[in-house]
């Protein structure tokens, strides 16, 4: 019993003991106690691919045996120099050990340990091989989202030293990312289709160029309508064009209505597209069609209003066009003819492929800088018949009489035809002769909308004075004495209305 008990205590005490050998050949602590043995000293060695380096090792007394690891990988040993040392790996007498054509795996620490019969060290040093960056982000290629995504890239790299990255965004440098050791990464909220571009990873050690990795960004969208025209002004028999321009991503579909129902594309209505050159989008994904609607050969019933809807996956926008043969908007016109304090003559045209019939003539005295009390007149209309023109392009003139001097109007005016009453002109305003302070006027210049003025205007009564104004183009004597009676008649009462408001 007491042979094997013996025997179990020895065994246990030479395998202690070779543990405490081994943990001390394997001592790579580097102490103070250590370097005092060396003649060489801890170095750290920078360099770049495919250089040659020479790590020493040499103690202040003879050594019989030395070895090195790499990081705790055994590279040679002297005591077995049949074993032969990796690739690129030279062990000199002098116990120094040569890297050559270095490469990135060779970064590291290496440790030299020297044995002789009494002594036993170790000394570590260190290869840096430095390298360019490397790059690769997270997505890549190509992404499709739509509008109000919110979505990451990530961007990977490598490179010795470590780089820095910064981020783009079709070349405009972006400042707010997270950091984390080589994984850096960036938060994109897709706020509108101006976003779609180049999203890059820009990587930079100062070792050789910087490195670069992206993905392209195609922002999806509803589809954007947009008109040449939001009336087409036609007759019948004439024929008519409505166009409809649409920009989307991914590519929408388009169809037309007319008063909410479907059109039948046929003899009468064909449709037709063509590509447009995209100035304003980069992205390739975005088309950009114009969309014509051509009516052969119109018809009343054609007449009306038409809708162009156009939808993709993302969802649909649509737009509406009237196809009328009412007069178009009637523009006025700088009158260079001379003006009294008293009154004013007006000029405008319009233009309809009909014949006109009539005018309606609406205008009204309005505060100016010169008054006190800033009170609007009631509006005062004037039915006023059309001259017979040839062409469709209608040039009026008319005198208005009987104005306050020195005072501030505004006027707007419409046109007739056999289809109906055109849109409203823009508001216009006029001075007669005098003293009137008003910065930056000009005898014409456009009224823009005030809401106030709007609900000022509908707390004042509406009392409106209808007049007919009567242009008799008769030479006889007769006609024109019925044709001053019938001008001075107006004129009292336009006085009396404003003088009574």
């Amino acid at each position: 019993m007491c042979v094997k008990v013996c025997s179990i205590d020895l065994l246990l005490l030479l395998l202690l003991a070779l543990l405490c050998r081994i943990n001390a050949e394997l001592n790579f602590n580097n102490d103070l106690e250590n370097n005092q043995k060396f003649k060489s000293i801890p170095t750290t060695i920078k360099t770049y691919e495919n250089a040659t380096v020479t790590l020493p090792c040499q103690l202040d007394t003879p050594f019989r045996f030395v070895r090195w690891h790499r990081d705790n990988v055994a590279l040679v040993d002297s005591r077995h120099p049949e074993v032969p040392p990796p690739d690129r790996i030279v062990l000199w007498s002098n116990g120094s050990l040569q890297v050559a054509n270095v490469q990135p795996e060779d970064t590291g620490e290496y440790y030299c340990e020297i044995m002789s019969d009494t002594n036993h060290a170790v000394q570590t040093h260190a290869i840096e091989v430095l390298y360019a960056p490397i790059v690769a982000t997270e997505p890549s290629g190509d992404l499709e989202l739509a509008i109000g995504t919110t979505f990451e890239v990530v961007c990977l790299t490598k490179g010795v030293p470590q780089p820095a990255v910064s981020w783009r965004l079709n070349g405009n440098t972006l400042d707010q990312y997270s950091n984390a050791a080589n994984r850096q990464s960036h938060i994109f909220e897709i706020k509108s289709r101006d976003m779609a571009g180049l999203i890059e990873c820009l990587a930079v050690n100062g070792v050789g160029p910087p490195a670069v990795a992206g993905v392209y960004l195609h922002v999806l969208f509803v589809p954007e309508v947009s008109l040449t025209q939001s009336v087409v002004y036609t007759k019948v028999g004439d024929r008519a064009q409505l166009e409809c321009i649409v920009e989307s991503a991914p590519t929408a579909t388009l169809q037309w209505f007319h008063h909410g129902v479907p059109i039948h594309i046929g003899a009468q209505i064909g449709s037709q597209q063509m590509e447009l050159p995209d100035t304003q989008s980069l992205d390739s994904h975005v088309s950009h069609i114009k969309h014509v609607l051509t009516v052969r050969k119109v018809r009343d019933s054609d007449m009306g209003q038409y809708e162009c809807r156009a939808s993709n996956s993302i969802g649909f926008k649509s737009a509406t066009i009237e196809l009328t043969g009412r007069p178009m908007p009637c523009v006025f016109k700088i009158n260079p003819g001379t003006q009294s304090s008293t009154s004013h003559v007006l000029a405008w045209q319009t233009e309809s492929l009909l014949p006109i019939m009539e005018f309606k003539l609406k205008f009204r005295q309005i505060p100016s800088a010169n008054l006190t009390k800033s009170v609007r007149t009631n509006w005062t209309e004037l039915t006023i018949p059309a001259e017979v023109t040839i062409g469709p392009i209608y040039m009026t003139s008319y005198p208005l009489h009987g104005l306050q001097p020195a005072s501030l109007y505004e006027v707007s005016v419409l046109a007739r035809n056999s289809f109906g009453w055109s849109d409203s002109s823009k508001t216009v305003r006029f001075a007669t002769g005098g003293e009137v302070e008003l910065p930056n006027y000009s005898t014409e210049s456009e009224l823009q909308y005030d809401a106030t003025e709007e609900i000022f205007d509908n707390q004042i009564t509406q009392r409106s004075h209808i007049f007919t104004a009567s242009m008799v183009h008769n030479n006889s004597a007769v006609s024109q004495v019925y044709s001053a009676l019938a001008y001075i008649t107006i004129c009292l009462q336009i006085g009396l209305a404003m003088h009574y408001t």
